[in-house]
């Protein structure tokens, strides 16, 4: 046992001192060893102290970061939430935007539509009324009919009669054009023979003057009629004389829009050879040759809007040169099935630059008809014959009808280059595609005739 310091635990003298002694080393070493613990627990316990201060210090860090980040995620998500909802947004705006500009386009579009279809049917209407509504060209002969107009009878009052009897198809359009013609409160009371074919120029003029209905005149006129026979039979039946009807084609004025671009060559015969169309006319007393000309062309002007203008637009030649070669198949055909295959031998001989020789247009120079073109005439001198000029002739030799304008528009699509008679009194020809086929042909007509 150590001694402490200045004292000697023999030295001591009672048994009192030395158990005092003895307490005060213990109590002091156990101090000190206390002490000494204390220091160790300090010590142990210093570095735990530490990491936990580190370890707290990286918990709040982490904690802090944790709360930033969430702060952040949190403030991030509704950010991107708000960018997404406004994408969305924008979207739905644009697509809204789209739609009403689909609807504007449409609803522009079905407008203007609209309004082309209003124009279109005031055009045709107002068109309808210029243009005669029984334009007295059937195939047929109208029918007389015989009516009353009674006295003090309007306007309105005589149209409904004239529509009972059928010989108009509109009573506000016979109003309309009486109205738009100084004719209306004109008319006069009285018995009327009236025809079907008549039109409302006719009806009007006729109840203005008051009486009966002038005698009528039944105006045929086949295909393939010349001018020249249309005056001859105009003449024959006493409508008017040949003189008059042929100056009044040459010199007239007529306001028709397929005349606008006719050839003014003054080698011509007839200026509206080709365009007089044929059919059935019914005329009436006094009818003069202007207005007998003018019926004739606002039947072709009929046929042309109806079966040429569409198809000929599609076509490589002008309405001339249609009719011209319509006329040709009609002075030439006489069977139909033939006029397609005839068409197609002109035009093949066209685009070979071949002279077209065809017999007809020889008797139209020549002003003659007979069955057999002589090797003399071949050689007659005129624009008209194709055995001198070369393409078509200059003008029509005809007035043809519906099936040879079809027929020249839509030629059949062949080989032929030539064609014949198949013998003598027959209507019928034999095509062929060669010189020789086509001299054996000839040769076998010759030999019918003998």
């Amino acid at each position: 046992m150590e001694e402490k310091e200045g004292h000697n635990y023999n030295s001591l003298g009672s048994e009192e001192e030395k158990t005092r002694f003895l307490r005060e080393m213990f109590s002091e070493e156990q101090q000190q060893n206390r002490i000494r613990q204390e220091q160790m627990l300090y010590q142990q316990n210093r570095v735990p102290r530490k990491e936990k201060t580190q370890q707290r210090q990286t918990i709040q860090r982490q904690s802090k970061q944790t709360r930033h980040t969430n702060k952040t995620q949190s403030t991030r998500v509704p950010e991107r939430q708000y960018r997404e909802e406004g994408k969305r947004n924008l979207e739905r705006k644009r697509k809204q935007k789209r739609k009403q500009r689909r609807k504007k386009i449409f609803s522009t579009l079905l407008l203007f539509l609209i309004c082309i279809g209003l124009c279109l049917g005031a055009f045709q209407f107002f068109r309808s009324l210029m243009m005669p509504s029984n334009p007295g060209v059937a195939t047929d002969v109208g029918e007389d009919v015989a009516i009353t107009i009674p006295q003090g009878a309007s306007t309105s009052d005589i149209a409904e009669i004239l529509k009972e009897k059928n010989l108009i198809k509109s009573v506000f359009r016979f109003k309309l054009e009486s109205k738009l013609n100084n004719y209306d409160g004109t008319f006069q009371q009285g018995n009327y023979t009236l025809n079907t074919s008549m039109t409302h120029q006719q009806i009007m003029e006729l109840l203005q003057k008051g009486g009966e209905a002038k005698e009528t005149y039944q105006l045929v006129i086949p295909e393939g009629f010349t001018i020249d026979k249309i005056a001859q039979r105009l003449q024959e039946q006493d409508i008017m004389t040949a003189e008059e009807f042929i100056n009044e084609v040459n010199t007239g004025e007529f306001d028709y829009e397929f005349l606008k671009d006719l050839p003014t060559s003054t080698k011509r015969r007839y200026k509206l050879e080709g365009y007089l169309f044929p059919a059935t006319y019914t005329l009436y007393d006094g009818v003069t040759a202007h207005e007998l000309i003018d019926k004739m062309l606002q039947r072709f002007e009929i046929e042309y809007t109806q079966n040429i203008q569409e198809d000929l637009e599609q076509s490589e030649h002008t309405l001339d040169e249609i009719v011209i070669i319509a006329s040709i198949i009609e002075a030439e055909i006489q069977v139909p099935e033939e006029r397609p295959r005839a068409a197609g031998v002109i035009r093949n001989r066209l685009e070979q630059g071949m002279k077209l020789q065809i017999d007809a247009t020889v008797l139209y120079a020549q002003g003659t008809t007979k069955d057999r073109v002589m090797e003399s005439d071949l050689e007659y001198s005129s624009p008209y014959n194709t055995y001198q000029v070369e393409g078509l002739p200059i003008g029509p030799i005809s007035n043809p009808g519906s099936a040879a304008l079809e027929a020249a528009l839509h030629p059949e699509d062949n080989n032929y280059i030539y064609y014949v008679v198949e013998k003598y009194g027959s209507s019928n020809h034999v095509f062929t595609e060669t010189y020789e086929e086509f001299i054996q042909a000839r040769d076998n007509y010759f030999a019918s005739r003998e």
